[in-house]
């Protein structure tokens, strides 16, 4: 069992450097999500700065995370709420420069 979830997990990860745009000027970065692979999507949304899969991995975790989408953003972006290469999801917006991802996420706040 956890060799398939290591497994799953190199495969999300390996993924998510896929499909990152091969830009000259974009940092050479190796994306790794570790955990449940149900919320590996707020770490794609914030790696290809898209708000619509965002969006999407808000409504999956209403009810699951938080009763609405505003509790689901407080708490995936609390200190000590969902990381993505060992940052918060705000810290981690910051880095990849995922300026619109980070805009909504402060926003909803």
């Amino acid at each position: 069992m956890k060799k398939l979830l290591t497994k799953t997990l190199l495969l999300t990860a390996g993924l998510l450097s896929l499909s990152q745009p091969a830009m000259a000027h974009e940092k050479e970065t190796v994306i790794k999500f570790e955990g449940d692979t149900a919320f590996s999507g707020f770490c794609k949304a914030v790696v290809l700065d898209d708000i619509r899969i965002l969006r999407s991995s808000i409504q999956r975790s209403i009810g699951n995370v938080a009763a609405n989408d505003r509790a689901v953003v407080r708490r995936i972006t609390a200190e000590d709420g969902l990381k993505c290469n060992g940052s918060n999801l705000l810290e981690f917006s910051d880095e990849r420069e995922a300026r619109q991802v980070k805009s909504f996420l402060t926003a909803q706040r």
